[in-house]
């Protein structure tokens, strides 16, 4: 039986032996005869570029396809290939869709420090500009206002005035992306591209109304008066537009909302006030109508900007509509915990029972960074309640007994707070801060020292209602 596993076993060996001969052969092979695997152009393409410039001159679309591949991986590790620019740039004109979107990206890397060299360019982008294709039309304008050359920025405007009417929504958009690079190029270009954003401003493709609405904040943020006319279209087309056009549209409609209508409840009044009771205008509501469906969106910049449009334009009884979104959120990354706890902070100051079905989700994990710790217990502080003491004063208590400095000071602002709007908390909340203030940790004794002086002086301990159970019972 022995002698039969050994054999099998060395069978085993020799075939996998066999195997490795025959792909590192058929590999030789391919190499031999000009077949280049696709990790070839990778792996071996600075030892090849003597033959790129032979192949970019030479007649055949399928050579110069192999010899832009492996100029883009020498770029893609590092290397510095610009001296074929020259060579790069005769193919830009090629028939080949393939070569040329090649071309193009070869020409956005270089064409800053070769500046000379890509105004031979302009010529043929000007030409693929009136393209019959929409793709190289959109390319071409692409690579033009991506070119950081300010000679050519009156150039790239009049292929925008002229693009910004194309048939193609596609074409439309880049048109209109390419507004804010030409602004960045050379500032002196503001005024012809805001009476070219002006005319783009009846776009009603979703695909494309989102760069239009970037590009008008680029150029002219402050004339809300140009909202007029398009506010009701816009409202329609949040909804339809892409992840990123419907930010831009909702900052834009927000900042023209809170300059036109007026505050549902300026002096906070209206936050004990059922929904039904509020009267806002009926382009208010459009416009909040229009938002809230956003609060859903898996994209999280667009949910942060739906909650934010939310907490400056609903009346306080509509808040709590963003608990859920927000909370959903906070929890899916740790940067997004950053940006979005300022919001939660924000919104639990002005109406915090919303979070109240919430408020395990802002205790403080392990993981969490300072910043985090610190809002968490921010919003804890907000959350106060007698629907919330019982459960927030179990778990703030142990975070003081823990290892970091920061939560345990924090803990003690909590406690603070408990005691004096939770009367049934008081004595519990009074004596946990007595045991702390004899804590070896200078910061927590003296905060917890500084939080019973102020029990004792606004006579909170005085008006307190005795506990059943106390922290010594826990």
């Amino acid at each position: 039986m022995a002698e039969y596993l050994s054999r099998a076993m060395a069978f085993a060996q020799d075939a996998a032996k066999l195997s490795v001969r025959l792909s590192e052969g058929l590999v030789d092979n391919a190499l031999e005869f000009g077949l280049d695997t696709p990790g070839s152009f990778y792996d071996n393409a600075e030892y090849k570029l003597g033959q790129v410039r032979t192949e970019l001159n030479s007649g055949t679309e399928k050579e110069k396809l192999t010899a832009m591949k492996r100029l883009l991986a020498c770029v893609a590790k590092g290397h510095d290939v610009s001296e074929y620019f020259a060579d790069v740039v005769k193919n830009v004109a090629t028939g080949s869709l393939e070569v040329r979107r090649l071309v193009y990206m070869y020409l956005l890397r270089y064409a800053e420090q070769e500046q000379d060299l890509a105004l031979l360019s302009v010529n043929t982008f000007q030409r693929d500009v009136a393209d019959t294709d929409a793709v190289i039309r959109a390319m071409a304008l692409r690579v033009m206002s991506s070119i950081r050359v300010p000679a050519i920025g009156t150039i790239v405007v009049l292929a925008v005035r002229r693009l910004s009417t194309d048939a193609s929504a596609h074409v439309r958009r880049t048109a209109a992306m390419a507004v804010p690079k030409l602004l960045r190029l050379d500032s002196a270009l503001r005024e012809e591209l805001e009476e070219v954003v002006s005319g783009m401003l009846g776009e009603i493709s979703p695909l494309a109304v989102g760069a239009v609405v970037r590009a008008f904040c680029a150029v002219s943020p402050q004339r809300l008066a140009c909202v007029h006319t398009h506010f009701r279209r816009w409202c329609a087309q949040l909804g339809d537009a892409d992840e990123w056009g419907q930010l831009e549209l909702v900052r834009l409609l927000t900042a023209y909302a809170r300059t036109q209508f007026a505050q549902p409840d300026p002096e906070g009044s209206s936050s004990s006030e059922q929904p039904g009771n509020v009267q806002l205008d009926p382009d208010h509501a459009l416009l909040l109508g229009a938002v809230e469906p956003l609060l859903n969106s898996r994209n999280r910049a667009v949910v942060a900007g739906a909650a934010a449009a939310v907490c400056h334009l609903a009346p306080a009884a509509h808040l709590s509509v963003v608990a859920r979104p927000l909370v959903r959120v906070m929890r899916s990354s740790r940067e997004a915990a950053h940006v979005v706890l300022a919001s939660i902070l924000l919104v639990a100051q002005r109406r915090p029972s919303v979070f109240y079905p919430h408020v395990r989700s802002f205790f403080v994990a392990a993981a969490d960074t300072p910043f985090v710790r610190r809002m968490k217990l921010n919003v804890l502080s907000e959350l106060v309640a007698p629907e919330t003491a019982p459960l927030m004063v179990r778990e703030v208590a142990a975070y003081t007994q823990g290892s970091q400095e920061d939560v345990a000071v924090g803990a003690v602002s909590v406690l603070l707070r408990c005691a004096q709007h939770v009367q049934e908390s008081t004595i519990d909340c009074l004596q946990s801060l007595l045991l702390l203030s004899s804590d070896v940790r200078a910061a927590v004794s003296a905060a917890a020292m500084r939080a019973v002086h102020i029990l004792l002086v606004d006579g909170t301990v005085r008006d307190a209602r005795p506990a059943q159970m106390t922290l010594y019972d826990m």
